[in-house]
């Protein structure tokens, strides 16, 4: 059944490779479009509207702050091992939250598909991308493409780029888990270990 899908995948993204944002992106920047696809999948199960919160290096304060908004806005939320995973219903509610990350200056919180930081927020500003607009689908994978690509002419193997693109290349189960995604995505004589990034150096 894996396999069907993977070849309804693929016969999508042939044929619809113009107007397809994986295959667009991917090739824009050099990456095989199914590890962006992979890496979406991890991130936010491809929800361009989910922003999570690493309250590990939150105050008491902060947090609390967090969750009474959240809690007097009804907006839905999941708390696991590290982060506040936010998932509103619609940009409205998602350009609250940001606001209010924004506004009291949370040090650490990733936006969209791709869960880009706010940290590149300077970098996105000479873009004239602010982080709203981040909640577009398109914008959000060309500018975690671009990043990507960076881990990779930093880090120079598939998994130091993607393990850098998570933020932590040491000890880091993240390269694992988006190879277990990709792995359904790559034909039966593929494996997650090809050339991810393809683009000339």
């Amino acid at each position: 059944m894996i396999r069907v899908w993977l070849l309804l995948f693929l016969l999508v993204l042939s044929a619809h490779a113009a107007t397809n944002i994986w295959v667009r992106t991917g090739e824009a920047h050099g990456i095989d479009p199914r590890l962006l696809y992979a890496i979406s999948k991890v991130e936010s199960n491809h929800s361009p509207l989910a922003v999570s919160v690493n309250y590990k290096i939150l105050s008491n304060v902060q947090l609390d702050k967090l969750y009474l908004m959240l809690n007097n806005k009804k907006i839905p939320y999941n708390t696991f091992t590290k982060v506040v995973h936010i998932k509103s219903r619609n940009a409205t509610e998602a350009k609250q939250v940001i606001y209010f990350l924004e506004k009291n200056n949370y040090p650490s919180f990733d936006i969209g598909m791709m869960q880009v930081n706010n940290i590149h927020k300077e970098t996105l500003q000479k873009s004239n991308i602010t982080l709203y607009g981040l909640l577009n689908e398109e914008t959000n994978l060309n500018v975690a493409a671009g990043i990507l690509w960076k881990c990779y002419i930093k880090h120079g193997s598939n998994k130091n780029a993607i393990n850098a693109y998570n933020g932590n290349i040491v000890g880091n189960p993240y390269y694992t888990k988006v190879s277990a995604v990709l792995n359904n995505l790559l034909l039966p004589h593929e494996d997650a270990s090809r050339r991810l990034f393809y683009r000339i150096i």
